[in-house]
């Protein structure tokens, strides 16, 4: 129903444009709007013309009765701009930088004299003054100038408010997992978890648009940032870049975080060389109709996992402390672009653009010999985008695409059909047979998309949606079709062995439904587990710009989202309707003048769903422990394996046979309802002087709304819920799961999830003039809450909506406070200049520099029982301080050499991490180990019954009946660590110092 709204939604406005035949800018284009006035008095019926090298042909305007003028669906660039009217002057503007979403406002004055022409010197405004968005537009020859990553979202480091994770680009408190991530209008966000998607070379880029807050109502499937980036074009002159760069081995200072990281890391990476060589060619096939643009890069980059620590020794294979494992990554990353004019004013382009990507070498962990970590890994993939735009007489323009996404990541080498073998009756462990688990994977996303807007006196309406189609072939391994953990019922030691009488298996695999007892697990084995959703997201929105006064305008909106999410059979897991999302916004010109701003905007941003949760809860992955005495792979056949004595190590559960965890389709809550967050933006911009603004902006993001999975029921079953509301308004203790337990003692409310943003920046930008350009800012921020989001940073999952932050009651004890990418101030800074004359005449300069504050320090702990993460906050959040602030500087160079022609080599290097500091940025939060056992912490703490008393006895608090409160606190969580290396080795480091040299011959 909601896709047949949609079509006749979108056929009703393509007859009204198509009938009556506008001012817009959209995802992949800008505008320029303005008044030619004589003396402060409009003047209607002036020519306006503007001509571009990134324009087939020339647009010409006609002023209307009040002297305005506008041109839309403008390709970002630079523009020349003249106005004429008989017996007045000639007037040209030159220079007119058009960016992606932004529209450029002139004042143009004619005098009444026709004697000669005039240009006009002055920079355009730097402000939009009639947008509320946020963020930075990076240009491609503002990327080559500083020392930034080869790959496009390197450049949203440039943004206010902009960090990193684990996942990518941090926005305001979002998680690295919450962007969305387009080209050339095609949303090419990663399907399964929402990273990035796409890998797209910097030298095919023509500008990315970083957009980090007051997204107008076009804009959605995020809650995070934007980050859109438009290819280049080719133009009615032939233009190429033949280019290489080399960096790592000896170009890079060694590694010398070894002794600095915790005893029980094993590895550390390094690169040993990385080389890529391309080129681009750009040009017509017919002037001023049809253009190409063509671009292709090979990457190689060979890395090195070298081990630390401790040697690694088993049976056939020895890897001894300094030795190392290489890896080669191998991309084959390329772009082109058609661009059609049907007229001046109706464009097609097609777009296409890929990454296929091939990793051989050790692709899983160092533990075993080389056979179960040497293999080989097919990524990437190729999309395309068909676009037409078009603007009709002087009030309605239109945009429609076709695009397709694809992703794939394939696995192949000889230990993908061995069962792995673990040896768990050693410590440390070792590792035999095969890779154990594996994904083969290929996802894919059909997108439809179109807009028409319509300018009525002082409003520009926008109307639009999509749909998007997104499929998935997933098929999950156990190598051998069982991963095999030799274990023992007594505790082991580096000096304590496993007596023979005490030895058993457990084998790990994949069920086809629950065993309906012991006899029937065999036939349940699944040799693998295959699973095919179908998810449909459809979005409508509409948009109006009104300029109630000349110098104040209101930007209101609402969107409308949907999301199907389907299951492995083909039906309907999750349907999620009116997801209403308002926008609503002002602006003010202080001044009056086109350069001030002050803006205040509200907005409301939905998450889509990422499909790992169509994999994985809908997915039919119903995963099946067998413990028994039989080595041999395979043999599923359940036997009871009870502890021995004492501190005994318990199979599944105590005494358990066997456990089939999951369900064929976890249930969802009936009224789930989407996740989403809800941001609040006031400040000031001001033009302090031409091509120089400087601002100060308020942000406040609170998240409204979760889905997670949650065990909600005595029976141990999860569901789907909003925690706080519906089924998840109570959650269980993990005793519920193992056995049972009193209403008192098993079951807690639940805490709506919680992630609040607050921050105050202070920001300046300098357009490139007179040789120079910088971005730069300060923010003081404050991030709090229970809940990081869908990337779980604090225990390191990337399982969006199904992480295991709501999985128990246990988890939400001291689970409040500063989340974990809070940082209270960060300063950022990149700029370039250009030297104007003299022998260095052209070289150009560029650094960026940041320094961000600590992160919160907490004390965690490790969950036993099933998760075999650190799960627990033996400590309130963020209560223990906080870590070390990190800071770094990288420089750039470039020199270019003129050749006849035009021609010119340019000689580049950049040098990342100057000061080589290789400093912690984040610390060893782990206050046990799982050598240590469950209760170490609570006995160092309270003596020899601490853990009767106080844990739960799988490494976690035990709480207050019937609340999250803890039993008791530690005086000292320090001293009460039983991990030696606790707050005092870092997890992560600034990188070591390294340099990239290129050339680049342009024509």
């Amino acid at each position: 129903m909601v896709f047949k709204k949609f079509r006749i939604a979108v056929m009703i406005g393509l007859v009204l444009f198509v009938a009556i035949g506008a001012f817009a800018q959209s995802s992949t284009t800008g505008a320029i709007t303005g008044t030619v006035a004589q003396g402060g008095t409009p003047l209607p019926g002036v020519t306006v013309e503007l001509k571009s090298a990134s324009l087939q042909g020339t647009r010409t305007e006609v002023t209307d009765a009040a002297g305005h003028f506008r041109f839309s669906l403008l390709p970002p660039g630079s523009y020349a701009l003249s106005a004429s009217l008989s017996g007045f002057q000639t007037v040209t503007q030159n220079n007119v930088a058009v960016g992606l979403n932004r529209t450029v406002a002139l004042e143009v004055a004619l005098s009444p004299t026709a004697s000669e022409q005039i240009t006009v010197t002055g920079a355009p405004p730097i402000v939009d003054v009639t947008s509320n968005i946020q963020g930075a537009n990076v240009t491609s020859e503002t990327m080559r100038s500083l020392p930034l990553g080869r790959n496009f979202v390197a450049a949203a480091q440039v943004a206010p408010g902009t960090g990193g994770d684990a996942t990518g680009t941090t926005v305001y408190g979002s998680t690295g997992a919450e962007n969305n991530y387009i080209i050339d209008g095609l949303n090419t966000t990663g399907v399964e978890t929402g990273v990035q998607g796409k890998r797209l070379n910097l030298d095919f880029v023509q500008e990315v648009e970083v957009l980090t807050g007051g997204l107008p109502a076009e804009y959605g499937r995020m809650t995070g940032g934007t980050i859109n980036a438009i290819t280049k074009s080719g133009s009615n002159e032939f233009h190429g870049d033949v280019f290489g760069y080399d960096s790592g081995g000896s170009l890079d200072a060694n590694n010398s975080t070894g002794t600095k990281r915790p005893a029980t890391s094993t590895t550390i990476a390094s690169v040993d060389k990385q080389y890529d060589i391309g080129g681009n060619l750009g040009g017509y096939l017919m002037k001023d109709r049809l253009w190409f643009f063509g671009s292709y890069d090979r990457t190689s980059e060979t890395d090195l996992s070298q081990r630390i620590n401790v040697p690694l020794s088993v049976p056939g294979f020895s890897l001894a402390v300094g030795d190392t494992i290489p890896s080669k990554i191998t991309r084959d990353l390329y772009a082109g672009k058609l661009s059609l004019a049907l007229t001046s004013s109706q464009l097609v382009n097609l777009s296409v653009f890929g990454d296929p990507t091939t990793t051989n070498g050790a692709l899983f962990a160092l533990a075993g010999p080389p056979e179960t970590f040497i293999a080989s890994r097919k990524q990437g993939g190729n999309d395309a985008i068909l676009r037409y735009s078009g603007v009709f007489g002087t009030n309605w323009t239109a945009n429609a695409s076709y695009g397709n996404h694809r992703e794939k990541s394939i696995f192949s080498g000889p230990g993908v059909n061995v069962a792995r073998v673990i040896n768990a009756t050693v410590v440390p462990n070792t590792v035999s047979g095969g890779y154990g688990f594996l994904k083969q994977q290929q996802f894919k996303r059909d997108v439809i998309k179109a807009d028409i807007s319509a300018f009525f006196g002082s409003h520009q309406i926008k109307f639009g949606g999509d749909q998007e189609i997104v499929k998935a072939v997933n098929d999950n391994i156990f190598s051998g079709s069982d991963t095999v953990t030799k274990r023992c019922r007594t505790a082991v030691s580096a000096t304590v062995t496993c007596p023979a009488a005490n030895i058993y298996y457990r084998h790990r695999g994949y069920a086809s439904r629950k065993p309906a007892n012991a006899a029937d697990v065999q036939a349940t084995v699944l040799p693998d587990l295959v699973a095919a959703p179908k998810d449909t997201n459809d979005s409508l929105y509409i948009q109006d710009t009104w300029k109630v006064l000349t110098n104040f305008t209101l930007n209101l909106g609402v969107r409308n989202e949907t999301q199907k999410v389907g299951n492995r059979d083909g039906g309907t897991a999750i349907n999620l309707k009116h997801n209403f999302a308002p926008r609503i916004g002002a602006i003010w010109d202080v001044a009056n003048n086109g350069r001030s701003k002050l803006y205040a905007n509200y907005g409301r941003f939905y998450e889509a769903i990422p499909m790992d949760i169509n994999l994985r809860s809908f997915g039919g992955e119903i995963g099946l422990q067998v413990n028994n005495f039989d080595p041999t792979p395979g043999h599923f056949t359940p036997a009871t394996v009870t502890p021995v004595g004492g501190g005994g190590v318990p199979a599944v559960g105590s005494g358990q046979a066997y456990s089939a965890l999951g369900a064929s389709v976890t249930p969802a809550d009936p009224n789930l309802k989407g996740q989403y967050i809800d941001e609040y933006l006031a400040g000031y911009d001001y033009e302090l002087a031409p091509s120089l603004m400087v601002g100060i902006k308020g942000t406040y993001r609170n998240l409204g709304r979760v889905i997670e999975d949650m065990l909600v029921i005595s029976s141990g079953d999860y569901f789907i819920a909003n925690p706080g509301s519906g089924v998840g308004t109570k959650a269980s203790y993990l005793c519920t799961a193992f056995g049972t337990c009193s209403e008192a003692d098993g079951f807690v409310p639940v805490k709506k999830a919680k992630r609040q943003y607050k921050g105050v920046e202070v920001h300046a930008e300098k357009r490139f003039s007179n040789n120079y350009q910088f971005f730069t800012s300060y923010v003081w921020s404050k991030l709090s809450g229970n809940y990081d989001g869908t990337f779980q940073n604090s225990t390191g999952q990337l399982d969006p909506n199904i992480n295991s932050a709501y999985d128990y009651g246990d988890f939400a004890v001291n689970n409040d406070g500063p989340l974990t990418s809070d940082r209270t101030h960060q300063v950022k800074f990149y700029g370039s200049y250009t030297l104007s004359s003299g022998m260095a005449k052209g070289l150009d300069l560029g650094a960026s520099l940041h320094w961000e504050s600590g992160l919160p320090l907490n004390g965690q702990g490790y969950e036993f029982a099933g998760y075999a993460n650190y799960e627990y906050y033996l400590t309130p959040r963020g209560s223990l301080g906080r870590g070390p602030s990190d800071y770094e500087a990288d420089l750039h160079a470039g020199f270019p050499i003129a050749f006849g022609g035009g021609s010119r080599l340019t000689l580049v290097a950049d040098v990342f991490n100057v000061f080589n500091r290789q400093s912690a940025t984040s610390l060893d939060n782990r206050m046990d180990l799982t050598s240590s056992g469950p209760c170490a912490v609570f006995n160092n703490a309270f003596g020899a019954t601490g853990c009767a008393k106080y844990s739960n006895a799988e490494g976690g608090w035990g709480n207050v009946p019937g609340t999250n409160n803890p039993l008791g606190s530690f005086a000292d969580a320090r001293a009460a660590a039983s991990n030696p290396d606790f707050l005092k080795k870092g997890l992560t480091f600034t990188g070591a110092r390294s340099i990239r040299l290129g050339a680049r011959w342009s024509f």
